[in-house]
């Protein structure tokens, strides 16, 4: 056990001094229920259990498609050619196992992009963490921006807990340059 906690603990630090020390999101570990994130097509709703980490965890269901799921905008958050880790980790109900993928959906000038940053196997049985690198490439002016997580079949749901984007915000950009 103590060689689990000694891995995480390495791995975030290589993340920290990789990406930033900031969680841009907001409720991130879902212990304010759902604020900041809604459905993609579907309905979500706080959990109690099972989580992952904390206290709450949010259910993703009502699902017709495997494109709907969970999202929070992120638009003014991130930076322009910057790099930004994102993680989260993810459980389903009803189904023994099937894909979960965190995305980014990013509309500029160049129009709609869907940009797949991870993916995992996910099973009912325990928590795996889906996790990827999103490097932001606007073209024009930015119009959305959203981290989400979708993918199982259609009527399969599924719980995320403790999802994070780690990468320079604007305000530390300022702040590094005011240095």
């Amino acid at each position: 056990m103590f060689n689990k906690y000694l891995g995480l603990c390495l791995i975030l630090t290589v993340v920290m001094t990789c990406y930033g020390d900031t969680n841009i999101l907001t409720n991130g570990g879902f212990e304010k229920g759902v604020a900041d994130w809604s459905g993609r097509g579907c309905q979500i709703e706080a959990a109690k259990e099972p989580v992952h980490g904390g206290s709450g965890s949010v259910k993703v269901y009502d699902r017709a498609e495997n494109w709907q799921g969970i999202k929070q905008p992120v638009m003014g958050k991130m930076m322009d050619g910057e790099a930004y880790q994102i993680s989260g980790w993810v459980r389903l109900e009803n189904a023994d196992s099937n894909n979960v993928i965190v995305s980014v959906e990013q509309s500029d000038d160049g129009g709609t992009h869907y940009i797949n940053v991870g993916k995992v196997t996910a099973t009912n049985g325990e928590w795996v963490e889906v996790t990827g690198q999103f490097t932001l490439d606007v073209d024009g002016t930015l119009t959305t921006l959203d981290v989400y997580f979708e993918g199982p079949d259609a009527g399969v749901n599924f719980f995320v807990d403790d999802v994070s984007v780690y990468g320079p915000s604007p305000s530390e950009a300022a702040d590094a340059n005011d240095q």
